[in-house]
């Protein structure tokens, strides 16, 4: 009896075990005085969770995420797939903003942030010389 709770013990982390996959992006507006943000995502595959956070360049609290909605549209059967993922911003505990991010595979073709008070949308572009070990390197 003690072998089997122990082998169901020791079992137990494999069937709980949960592959969280993260992804860094770097984003800055192309303005004179550029914008420039972090953007973190996770995704959990065993229970198809994703969060996320941004945190602003001169900010130190990062801004929490959720994922609204994520869509994927074939463009070229021999390409990889175009995915829409609009992640709404949660500060103090409002919607306050919502950003657009268009991928296809590897590539980020737009990000687009709308705030939502003032309905005012900034493009970003990804900052691939800001990236670094741990996060975005301004």
């Amino acid at each position: 009896m003690k072998s089997i709770f122990a082998a169901a013990l020791f079992a137990l982390p494999l069937v709980a075990h949960a592959e969280i996959t993260s992804e860094t992006f770097c984003f800055s507006s192309g303005n004179g005085k550029p914008i420039n943000f972090e953007m973190r995502t996770y995704y959990d595959s065993a229970s198809k969770f994703s969060s996320g956070f941004v945190r602003y360049q001169n900010s130190k609290q990062p801004i929490p995420l959720v994922l609204a909605n994520s869509a994927e549209e074939t463009l070229n059967k021999d390409a990889p797939d175009q995915e829409t993922a609009t992640w709404i911003e949660i500060y103090n505990g409002q919607a306050t903003g919502e950003y657009e991010m268009i991928t296809q595979g590897t590539e980020v073709s737009s990000m687009v942030y709308t705030n939502k008070k003032k309905n005012q949308k900034t493009g970003f572009m990804l900052n691939t010389g800001a990236s670094g070990q741990g996060g975005c390197k301004w």
